[in-house]
């Protein structure tokens, strides 16, 4: 209740008065009720006490800055950077206090520990990333102008601790491939930082993206792998539990001690105390304590969404997989092997269904292929942990040593990757859900509950056959299986129809004309060109799962003519690698682009043209002008700042002109093209402080933002409406208003819009 609720005073007062009271009230014999009340508001008081002393704690280490203020300081990394984009959050600890430091993605190879000397602008977190910044005790985010590397380490436990991680993670990139080794990184050590953004996405579609966050399968498995050692030591009962307990101890703060991990480690260390003094070990219990002390490290953990699908899993594993793998074990029948597979599927099984509720309250989306991936990843999963943290082991001896167990466990991690590839590729994969807040999840729960406990119910042991005849038994597993067939069938076949029911069908362009269909794709872009009697020309593709492939589907695109990538963000280039092979495409226009998507173009037949200041192209009876970049210096290396290259269009149809801006903001790309009919905001609609100067030179009567729902980068800023305000232009939006159809025929032109 702490993040809540403001005691006055001091609770250390407050724990002793409250503790006084249910001595008196329990030594004078009073009903149990009485004493059970005041330790329940004793409790209450107390811990919202302890809560707000760490708050002010954690607040009380955060460095301090005025908005706008110059910066200049020195420190370490805190904890893992994360990537968004081009952009990335660095947490740094200095002698003032902790911030944030965004900087470019080339400090990505920046590790926990390492020193840095930074000099920039301090401004407030922006109100997205607010809530994230209070958990972690900054206030303060700082836009680096300039961030050096330094030699020093930090001294001490958590410098030793580092040293420990870098060897290991040298170790685990050690005669690997580089997707490979970014995920054994994320599936040992949580370092996800360096995996590609179309590999995350295909992992979070395919609800495999716990594996990329270590948690209490880690430490179960750490466990599991210690025995084999422990025997070849001969180390008697006790000797093996503080074994164990040492290696979670280190294990917890290796990773980052993230809140999934912190549970994961309590929970564990209980069960060895519990099992060092002979006592039985509480699964709730250590559930509870796990609650307790995850909180007072930080009370504000439980707003974190790791924390919350980690409890919601385990406690979903602690209620349904002893009772599925009851009735598993009687479909499935004896020998070890079987009741293995019974239990891994169990725990997938319980886990998958406790976290979906969650799943679909914070992505907004429900994944329909999540439980066959868990099931195809699961005989996988634990041998590539198991590979990956001998690795890790070996790595503090020497990174050679790791190379047999890591090209081992490439092939495992591949086929990984490859799974969730296949299963959170396709579009119908997941369904889109709207959010219900709060008291949508807890119906979902409930009715969770009510399906789980009347299934549970009609498939007890004695309805399966257990104890019957052999052939009833036989009866019992062939109508699972086939019920188990059927609801696949059933689920897939429902997601291949719901997948694209929200998208409305895009008449044709009229006689003579031209349609532009700004795709409701996410957060990012993807725009459609389409001439009559021609084929269309597509600019950008989306995210990657931004569903562009229905998008071409709703306009009856077969073929496209060219292809045009303004720049290589993720959010512009993802959904091209769903294109590229299955839609005929003839050009590729470029400045920069991704190795791999070139790669993939150039094996589907697609010609690559690089394009720039100057360049035009026909379609139909459209023109589309290329007024920015210049053209490429030779050996020119790929820009800083992608934005500052990307490529912006001018497309002419008749009289109508519509500037097409990439994420090329008018403070970085010096092009004022003059009066134009719509505008196609740069950067989904960012800060821009040149966007004021932009729209006063070019007038639209239309602005269009392309931008996903819920985005978390806070698209559009506050700043860029109230800019179009000040202007009088008119805007829409594709969150708010779906796909944007510009219809232009000789008369002039019209807006379409809607899901």
């Amino acid at each position: 209740m702490s993040p809540l609720v403001a005691l006055p005073g001091g609770w250390t007062e407050i724990v002793l008065a409250a503790g006084l009271v249910t001595v008196i009230m329990a030594g004078r014999g009073r009903t149990r009720l009485l004493p059970g009340l005041v330790i329940f508001l004793a409790a209450i008081l107390g811990g919202s006490g302890v809560g707000g002393a760490r708050m002010e704690a954690i607040q009380g280490a955060a460095f301090s800055a005025a908005d706008g203020e110059q910066v200049e300081l020195s420190g370490f990394v805190s904890a893992f950077p994360r990537q968004t984009r081009d952009r990335i959050m660095i947490p740094v600890s200095t002698a003032q206090g902790r911030l944030m430091v965004e900087a470019t993605a080339r400090a990505a190879s920046l590790e926990i520990g390492d020193e840095v000397s930074v000099s920039g602008t301090a401004s407030a977190p922006p109100e997205w990333l607010r809530p994230e910044f209070e958990r972690r005790g900054i206030s303060v985010m700082l836009t680096a102008d300039r961030l050096l590397s330094g030699d020093a380490h930090r001294g001490g436990v958590a410098g030793l601790i580092d040293g420990l991680r870098i060897r290991a993670s040298r170790a685990l990139e050690s005669g690997m491939p580089p997707r490979e080794a970014s995920l054994a990184k994320g599936f040992v050590l949580g370092q996800d930082q360096s995996i590609d953004q179309k590999t995350v996405e295909d992992f979070r579609a395919s609800n495999l993206a716990h594996l990329l966050a270590v948690s209490g399968q880690n430490i179960v498995l750490l466990g599991l792998l210690a025995i084999p050692f422990m025997a070849l030591l001969n180390l008697g009962p006790m000797q093996r539990i503080i074994f164990v307990a040492l290696l979670i101890a280190i294990y917890v703060p290796l990773t980052g001690a993230g809140p999934s991990i912190q549970r994961a480690g309590v929970m564990g260390l209980a069960g060895l105390v519990a099992l060092a003094a002979s006592r039985p070990s509480s699964k709730a219990y250590a559930v509870v304590l796990a609650v307790v002390v995850t909180l007072i490290v930080n009370p504000r953990a439980s707003g974190d969404i790791g924390w919350q699908l980690s409890f919601a899993a385990v406690i979903g594993i602690l209620l349904l997989a002893g009772p599925l793998q009851t009735r598993l074990g009687v479909l499935l029948g004896a020998g070890s092997a079987r009741r293995l597979l019974a239990s891994g599927l169990a725990v997938t099984t319980a886990a998958t269904l406790a976290t979906a509720p969650l799943m679909a309250f914070h992505f907004e989306r429900l994944s329909l292929t999540g439980l066959p991936a868990n099931i195809l990843a699961m005989p996988a999963v634990a041998p590539a942990m198991w590979l990956g943290m001998v690795s890790a082991a070996l790595g503090q001896a020497g990174a050679a040593l790791a190379v047999p167990f890591n090209l081992l466990n490439s092939v495992l991690l591949a086929y990984i990757a490859w799974v969730a590839s296949w299963l959170g590729g396709p579009s119908w994969g997941e369904l889109k859900v709207g959010s219900a807040g709060a008291v949508g999840v807890l119906i979902a729960y409930a009715a969770l509950i009510v399906f789980c406990a009347v299934a549970l119910g009609l498939s007890r042991p004695s309805r399966l056959g257990q104890g019957r005849p052999p052939e009833v038994l036989r009866r019992s597993r062939r109508s699972a299986a086939i019920l188990a067939l059927c609801s696949v069938s059933v689920v897939l076949g429902a997601g291949m129809l719901l997948g694209d029911s929200g998208r409305r069908q895009l008449a044709e362009p009229p006689p003579g004309g031209v349609r532009v269909e700004v795709f409701d794709v996410g957060q990012g872009d993807a725009i459609l060109i389409r001439p009559d009697s021609e084929d269309p020309i597509l600019i950008d593709g989306g995210p990657p799962g931004g569903d562009l492939v229905g998008a071409l589907d709703s306009a009856g695109v077969e073929k496209l003519s060219a292809v045009v990538l303004t720049h290589g963000d993720l959010d512009h280039v993802g959904g091209l690698y769903d294109i590229f092979g299955s839609v005929p495409t003839g050009h590729l226009f470029f400045d920069f682009a991704p190795a791999g998507i070139l790669n993939l173009a150039r094996q589907a037949g697609t010609e690559l043209d690089h394009i720039a200041q100057g360049d035009r192209l026909k379609a139909g009876p459209a023109w589309l002008d290329f007024l920015w970049p210049p053209e490429q210096d030779p050996g020119m290396d790929v820009p800083e700042e992608p934005n500052s290259r990307s490529i912006l269009i001018e497309l002419r149809v008749g009289r109508f002109r519509m500037l097409l801006t990439g994420d090329g903001e008018a403070e970085l790309v010096p092009v004022r093209p003059g009066r134009v009919d719509v505008l196609k905001l740069a950067h989904h609609g960012s800060d821009d402080a040149g966007l004021p100067g932009l729209l006063a030179s070019t007038d639209p009567d239309l602005a269009v933002i392309s931008v996903g729902e819920g985005n978390p980068f806070g698209h559009p800023t506050r700043d860029t409406i109230e800019q179009l305000g000040d202007s009088a232009t008119p805007y829409l939006r594709t969150d708010l208003s779906g796909t944007v159809s510009l219809v232009i025929d000789r008369s002039g032109w019209s807006i379409e819009s809607g899901s």
